[in-house]
């Protein structure tokens, strides 16, 4: 029994003996791939702020009767309310006087810009800051008012210069101790309204609005006023020996209720001379009146800063965040999708407004039918660095063939021609990159030194993979 037990000691103690012959002096080397990264850029449209432009007409009674001191002490009070004007306006002023001076121009009077660039040609008309307004002060010393063709002819006039636009808010103020005489009618001697003529009047003024031009037989080259105010400053009843201005009241609630308005029901744009509180004479207008935002529309998007190479171009993704907030994929498409440009330099984004000028470098792409952006839309695009095939690995030192074995991601990869490796030996500069099934990019190369084996067929592997070689050195 004795002599049984030393032979299997004897054998268990040779097979120990031989496991530590096979394992002494194994080399191992490794590498593991870069996994493949992924990049997402989130942008959104752009909009331009607008400020809406607003025309402004101040007409200043300068009759007779305005010589007492009851109404030259008030102009300083009227002028401030120039101070109330909304700076969100791209706003041109325009003051004049109700009756002509001997020697005035009816487009020679003072203008206020907020923008000079606004006038096509500055030097033609007589722009001004309001530290040198002086009010008229000088008046005509008769009691003639003829305000509402006065208003008229003064906008008439002052288009071809720019000073009253097409498509602006305009606003006339007009500013008197007495009321229109144009209007009345003379009966047995006694002024009377005149309605026939009013209605000539007030159908002139409402021929300069988009409304009136939309709905009716529009008259030669329209103003087509967004929005257009008469807003007389005014008594409404007799008082410090001024008349009240009950016609000029009318044509402000005339045309007021006209473009169903319904910012000012209270005062229907007409603001009593005689309580003195004129700093309500802006309110309504400043907060009627919007600035516009315009927002961009897009046929191109900028995916990307990187370089063509480092992204795979035929795995980018790209969905739109729409004006509902709902996500939609945007496919790869030449009529409603994505296509793919490249690198471009200065590429214009934008389609309109043709004066938005959005414009990028980077990787763009090409936005078709449906899949084009506007404001306040937003895209997600999804890129990532490319794929990337490996068929070579260098040992540092010759090994021992019989010795060798390879796996990859822990699976024991055979020797073979087809779907495993083989044995090169000692190459100076070899790129471990290959083409692999997709005919990959091997550039940027990664370049060796060593003992290669080479992998074949399915043995090549891919991104984020982990290739080990056991082998013993050649002695």
């Amino acid at each position: 029994m004795k002599k049984i037990v030393s032979i299997i000691f004897t054998l268990a103690f040779l097979v120990s003996c031989g496991e530590e012959v096979l394992t002494k002096n194994t080399q191992k080397s490794a590498f593991k791939s870069t996994d493949l990264e992924t990049f997402e850029l989130s942008t959104c449209s752009q909009m331009t702020l607008r400020k809406p432009p607003v025309d402004i007409l101040y007409i200043i009674d300068n009759s007779g009767s305005t010589l007492s001191d009851s109404f030259q002490s008030i102009k300083g009070e009227i002028k401030n309310t120039i101070n109330q004007i909304s700076n969100d306006f791209d706003y041109h002023i325009y003051f004049a006087p109700l009756n002509p001076l001997s020697g005035d121009s009816i487009s020679g009077y003072p203008l206020l810009l907020s923008d000079p660039d606004s006038i096509p040609s500055p030097a033609s008309v007589n722009i001004t800051n309001p530290d040198k307004l002086n009010m008229f002060s000088q008046a005509t010393g008769n009691n003639v008012e003829y305000g509402f063709s006065r208003a008229l002819n003064l906008i008439k006039y002052n288009r071809s210069n720019g000073i009253f636009r097409n498509d602006a808010h305009t606003i006339v103020v007009m500013i008197s101790n007495g009321d229109d005489n144009e209007s009345l009618i003379t009966i047995g001697g006694n002024k009377k309204f005149d309605p026939k003529k009013y209605a000539q009047l007030k159908t002139q003024f409402l021929e300069l609005t988009k409304q009136y031009a939309s709905a009716n037989s529009a008259p030669t080259n329209p103003l087509n006023a967004q929005t257009l105010r008469f807003m007389s400053l005014v008594a409404h009843s007799d008082c410090n020996g001024w008349k009240a201005g009950e016609t000029y009241k009318q044509m402000s609630s005339d045309i007021y209720r006209y473009q169903n308005l319904k910012d000012n029901d209270e005062l229907l744009d007409s603001v009593d001379l005689c309580s003195q509180n004129y700093s309500v004479i802006f309110e309504s207008v400043n907060n009627s009146i919007r600035s516009v935002i315009d927002g961009h529309k897009y046929d191109h998007w900028k995916i990307s800063s990187a370089k063509e190479s480092d992204i795979q171009s035929d795995d980018i993704q790209v969905s739109k965040i729409k004006k509902d907030g709902s996500k939609v994929s945007i496919p790869q498409d030449a009529t409603n999708g994505f296509e793919y440009l490249g690198y471009v330099d200065n590429q214009k984004l934008t389609y309109e407004p043709a004066d938005a000028n959005e414009v990028a470098s980077g990787l763009i792409i090409k936005l078709n039918g449906s899949a084009r952006v506007e404001f306040p839309e937003c895209i997600i695009a999804k890129t990532r660095t490319p794929t990337e095939y490996f068929g070579y690995f260098a040992l540092p030192q010759e090994p021992e063939l019989e010795t060798l074995e390879v796996k990859i991601d822990g699976k024991v990869v055979p020797r073979s021609n087809t779907n495993g490796w083989s044995y090169i030996g000692w190459l100076e500069n070899q790129n471990i990159k290959v083409p692999g099934p997709t005919n990959a990019s091997i550039t940027p190369p990664i370049t060796k030194a060593g003992f290669f084996i080479k992998l074949n067929g399915d043995a090549v592997f891919s991104n984020g993979t982990s290739i080990q070689v056991f082998y013993k050195n050649r002695s």
